[in-house]
């Protein structure tokens, strides 16, 4: 239900921060003729009490590719910090109540300080090059390693220097600008730096490489990473536990509330914001709403209660909605009715994998009943393969950028890692389970097209207990058995057998048989392998049929 909808803004929102007290907020949008607006409203009415603040702004404008907040509260709530995105990027500080410009400072990222000795200053990050010149433009696939973070006075153009970092990737300031978090080139983890003393006070490891984002909740109480499409780590500061979970949220910046016993994660979409309850041992999506407007969501913003939720879109509106009802509401997992894509079937033919449309997670169906019976949080965006365990107690789903591990029966229990050899990139994948808790994965890597085996050790942990490279060529096919023993490569065509005790050999390799990859299939037991040549004789073509175990060159054709 909508309490308000303001309608100040002419263009798309693209900012909406709640003051200290949550009884005002700025929104912020920026026009077609480079115009930067921003306006104060009050959180009960969503009555404009001051602006309209406006900037002009350079017709050669970018979007800031570090963080994710543009604008920012005094501790006393007289004054706002809205962040430019031209270059050189800037930030403007404006007095509230008589509507007028203070200062403007220069840096790439910036946040009132709320806390300790520094309260009520303002904390900034510049990236700098190697001869210490201020970086005119960050972008994702070539950050600068350096950093300064600086501390301004309101009103006074000059920083003091509080400390220096390399070896830097990502950064962002927690709300209260107590902390900076660093996303560190050289090792896989996120150190938290105090901004009152400038010392390390908090190092979180993490499992995967490739650090995309970084997002602190309203109350600065927990920060959670994202890596790739879809896999993220949430981290409590105060007892510093970790929770790892696989979550698609797109382009727009989602919102955490810190709660006692789970995390409550607003995730916005094009018209409509699903609500997930993250804890240690589960991530469920409790809620979904229904569309929230005609226009597309552009930015959220939660109370720190979580019962209500600011919501700005394309068209210029900001709404406040109503989510006190959200504890009596049936939970809501996802639309079944998008006709899910069946992916595959599990060995005893009593579950099937299927994968939905919108938004797109692997599901495990009763293929009796049609219900739900596993893990319903394994998003799978791209490209997937998924393999059962023989005994119908695990999954795992095979994706570009890692592999997730799931127990059917109990999903909170799961592994997620990045099989493939970092730096490579990979054109096809499969995956097998040999026994319960050895997996096969091969590939073909895009970078030189050659051939890569691997067979993990899944007990207690991600071990990969022997690889091999294999010389293929680019236009190959990957044919793997159900049980994971035997992996065919296509032209020429390559046989092996490959387990956790006898390692790899090569069966067969001939550059006599055409195997046409759109046409094959492996008997249940993995003995037998079927598939259509590649050179047909006549209409219907030529078939082979090959002992994938014993011996591939008796073909019948």
């Amino acid at each position: 239900m909508n309490i308000f909808v303001a309608e100040h803004h002419g263009d798309s929102v693209e900012c909406i921060v709640l003051s200290p007290d949550e009884k005002t907020f700025v929104s912020t949008s920026s026009s077609s003729s480079d115009i930067t607006i921003s306006y104060v409203c009050d959180s009960e009415t969503g009555h404009c009490i001051s602006g309209p603040f406006e900037s002009k702004e350079s017709k050669k404008k970018y979007f800031l590719e570090t963080g994710v907040f543009d604008a920012c509260f005094s501790p006393d709530g007289k004054h706002i910090l809205v962040i430019s995105r031209i270059i050189p990027y800037h930030a403007i500080v404006w007095e509230i109540e008589r509507g007028e410009k203070v200062s403007q400072i220069e840096g790439f990222e910036f946040v009132f300080i709320h806390c300790g000795l520094n309260k009520g200053r303002i904390a900034s990050v510049d990236w700098v090059d190697e001869g210490g010149s201020l970086i005119q433009r960050i972008t994702s696939k070539d950050h600068p390693t350096r950093i300064l973070v600086k501390l301004w006075d309101i009103g006074n153009d000059i920083s003091d220097k509080l400390f220096e970092i390399t070896g830097v990737a990502i950064t962002q300031f927690s709300p209260n600008g107590q902390y900076l978090a660093v996303g560190m080139r050289s090792e896989n983890v996120v150190e938290l730096w105090n901004l009152e003393d400038g010392e390390s006070t908090h190092r979180f490891p993490y499992p995967l490489d490739d650090i995309s984002s970084l997002h602190f909740s309203p109350t600065s109480d927990c920060l959670m990473a994202a890596f790739g499409e879809s896999h993220k780590c949430l981290w409590r500061l105060d007892t510093q536990e970790m929770t790892s979970f696989d979550l698609d949220i797109g382009r727009i910046p989602p919102a955490i509330i810190h709660l006692p016993n789970a995390d409550r994660l607003f995730v916005p979409r094009d018209d409509a914001v699903e609500i997930w309850e993250v804890s240690m041992t589960s991530s469920d999506m409790i809620f979904k709403t229904e569309a929230l407007t005609t226009s597309i969501i552009t930015r959220i913003c939660p109370l720190r209660d979580g019962h209500r939720l600011l919501v700005g879109s394309r068209d210029g509106t900001v709404r406040m909605q109503n989510m006190e009802d959200l504890g009596s509401s049936q939970p809501v997992i996802q639309d079944v009715t998008d006709r899910p894509e069946i992916i595959g079937f599990s060995p005893s033919g009593k579950m099937v994998a299927t994968k939905s449309r919108r938004p797109a997670y692997i599901e495990l169906r009763d293929t009796v009943t049609w219900e739900v019976v596993g893990p319903r949080d394994v998003e799978c965006r791209s490209q997937i393969e998924v393999a059962f365990s023989a005994d119908d107690k695990r999954i795992a789903v095979l994706t570009r950028n890692r592999v997730t591990i799931c127990d059917i029966m109990h999903p909170e229990n799961r592994l997620s890692f990045n099989p493939w050899p970092k730096g490579r990139h990979v054109y096809r994948w499969k995956a097998a389970f040999q026994t319960c808790n050895h997996l096969v994965i091969c590939a073909q890597l895009r970078d030189d097209f050659s051939g890569l085996l691997q067979v993990w050790k899944l007990k207690d942990h991600s071990e990969c207990m022997s690889s091999l490279d294999i010389n293929i060529s680019k236009y190959s096919d990957i044919f793997l058995a159900p049980d994971g023993l035997t992996v065919i490569f296509t032209d020429p065509v390559l046989c092996y057998s490959w387990n956790h005790e006898t390692a790899q050999d090569r069966i067969h390799s001939t550059d006599e048989a055409h195997l046409d990859g759109y046409h094959h299939v492996y008997s249940p037991d993995g003995k037998l392998f079927a598939c259509r040549s590649g050179t047909a004789t006549s209409e219907s073509g030529t078939h082979e049929l090959v002992n994938s175990v014993a011996s591939p060159s008796q073909c019948l054709a």
